[in-house]
């Protein structure tokens, strides 16, 4: 337990917490941030800070079908992003990935950390046996970032999501199998 945040995946550059309270203010900053806001699934919607905070608080009653971790600096213990598995189905094994990170910490190989760790406690500790993660084709950052972590493209929607600065643009789909 780091600063009162309990940690719950130990990596070397970041680790994955309880999302508090207290980052109420981080995800609202963050997330109205124009540049990470335009690569996430709904571009044109605006959040209100208390909107996170009911969400903060009510994240322990859906844990049934999702987990979502903040994700911290290990050096600093400062959180830095949130990722997460949504939709999980322990019938098939399944869930849905997705993440994002404040733009200060773009281009260090958090994502990249934060989606293996994430992986292997889907895989290791649910028991699932499949991720699967969509990304605006223009994100290309966030593509490498899965490709290095065992994800394969697998389709695509074709001109489906309108990103701000690349008009309609295709969702890339990619799928990870816990073949270990």
């Amino acid at each position: 337990m780091e600063n009162g945040r309990p940690l719950i995946v130990l990596g070397r550059r970041v680790s994955l917490g309880i999302i508090l309270e207290s980052d109420a203010t981080f995800l609202f900053k963050v997330i109205n941030d124009p540049e990470v806001h335009r690569y996430l699934s709904n571009p044109g919607r605006m959040f209100y800070e208390y909107e996170e905070l009911d969400w903060i608080r009510n994240l322990g009653k859906r844990e049934v079908d999702s987990r979502h971790f903040a994700i911290m600096e290990n050096n600093s213990q400062k959180i830095v992003g949130v990722i997460g598995v949504r939709e999980i189905n322990f019938s098939n094994g399944s869930g849905v990935l997705g993440y994002f990170l404040e733009k200060d910490s773009w281009g260090k190989g958090y994502a990249s950390e934060a989606i293996s760790l994430a992986s292997d406690f889907c895989f290791g500790t649910l028991n699932l046996r499949k991720l699967t993660s969509a990304v605006f084709e223009p994100n290309t950052a966030s593509k490498k970032a899965l490709i290095k972590n065992g994800f394969r493209e697998c389709g695509r929607y074709r001109k489906h999501s309108f990103v701000r600065g690349h008009g309609f643009v295709d969702d890339v789909l990619f799928e990870k199998l816990n073949e270990q």
